[in-house]
């Protein structure tokens, strides 16, 4: 067995309606005055009522804009909120954007200086403020990853923070939140964490048996019940299934890393906004057929856990994974292509570019095949 180290800091809570114990268990980690990051979009679908009523009054400071794709400026702007109002704890209610911008202003909040200081990967030094984190997606895992991810918009460009000290003290996953998600949000946060078990299943860093199992057991919940999440918002099994396989996905992927479907993802949001969950959808199939000759062992063993296949050849098995996953994507109404989330015709100055983007973001530090600019060019071409 090789040697591995695993990393799951935050507590996690499951079950309906245990949104509602936030503020207690904000008090249970030492916090007063707290910082309630969400949106516009959360506030109006009345999830915030159970969750605020707990807090006793001017104990809170509520921040909700949070655009769908969060920057620095939105951070710069919460973190002089959360300064003014003297806050000493975080609450993220939201999806991705909205926990990766709690979390990346806790880092401002707790540490000063100017953000930049601490982009990369352990830069920080000292134990952030207490952070509890309550996603309303089944996708980015961030409630319980130590990373987080915001654009930085005059640069076009992502830029990552990491450290296992920005993960969340704790997490609470209430299933009765994600009864209002619309079916397109369902599906493309779903095939990101679909994502984030194939790559970390398959990265430089894989092959724990704590990682591995997570993955797996990720990959039977999300193939099982995501089409029936995305069907009907209102089946609760299936809302339990993929938000607990999400999670689960996100403890992987922190430990394990991503890949190079990630990095162009990452570098294609940046630079046209489009949705991260449909833009690692989109290009997964095209990144798996590209690893394949490098890692088709261990596409068989995801295929064959997950009943896709009884092939004993690895090659057959894994392309049998690829070939469900685009299927499925499908199935759940994303759509195949770059051009058919209004991408315009790429031409070879911009295909340049978006290649440099995703040859220099941090997540193809960890893919398992090395790629050239020619590489990321065609895959560009081949996802188009």
């Amino acid at each position: 067995m090789n040697p591995f180290v695993f990393h799951s800091p935050t507590k996690v809570t499951f079950g309906e309606y245990v949104c509602a114990s936030a503020a207690e268990v904000v008090k249970e980690y030492g916090g007063t005055k707290t910082f309630i990051v969400t949106d516009e979009v959360v506030k109006k679908t009345g999830i915030l009522e159970p969750i605020l009523s707990a807090f006793e009054e001017n104990s809170y400071c509520i921040f909700t804009d949070v655009p769908s794709d969060s920057d620095v400026d939105t951070v710069n702007a919460a973190s002089a909120l959360a300064r003014e109002f003297g806050c000493d704890s975080v609450l993220a209610v939201g999806g991705g954007s909205v926990l990766d911008t709690a979390k990346v202003t806790n880092i401002c909040l707790s540490m000063g200086g100017n953000l930049l200081e601490y982009e990369g990967l352990n830069n920080l030094t000292v134990r952030l403020k207490p952070i509890v984190a309550i996603p309303t997606t089944a996708g980015t895992g961030s409630e319980v990853s130590m990373v987080a991810m915001v654009k930085d918009s005059h640069e076009k460009k992502k830029l990552l923070f990491g450290s296992r000290l920005l993960a969340p003290d704790a997490a609470l996953l209430d299933p009765t939140l994600l009864r209002t998600l619309p079916p397109k949000l369902t599906a493309a946060t779903g095939m990101d964490a679909i994502t984030h078990s194939i790559e970390a299943f398959s990265t430089l860093i894989s092959m724990s048996p704590f990682t591995d199992a997570l993955c797996l057991e990720s990959l039977r919940l999300l193939f099982e019940y995501l089409p029936r999440a995305t069907k009907s918002g209102d089946d609760l099994e299936a809302r339990c299934a993929t938000l607990v396989a999400s999670a689960m996905a996100g403890v992987s992927f922190t430990n394990c890393g991503v890949g190079i479907v990630h990095a162009l993802a990452h570098a294609t949001g940046a630079h046209f906004g489009t949705h991260h969950g449909t833009a690692n959808s989109i290009f997964l199939p095209h990144g798996m057929q590209f690893n394949l000759d490098v890692v088709s062992s261990r596409y068989a063993l995801i295929a064959r856990h997950l009943g896709l296949s009884k092939s004993d050849k690895d090659n057959v098995a894994a392309q049998a994974l690829i070939k469900a996953i685009a299927e499925l994507s499908a199935e759940v109404g994303l759509p195949p292509r770059l051009r058919d989330v209004g991408i315009p015709q790429l031409h070879a100055a911009l295909l340049d570019e978006l290649a440099f983007l995703a040859s220099t973001d941090p997540a193809i530090m960890f893919n398992p095949k090395e790629s050239s600019t020619q590489d990321l060019v065609g895959l560009y071409e081949r996802a188009y």
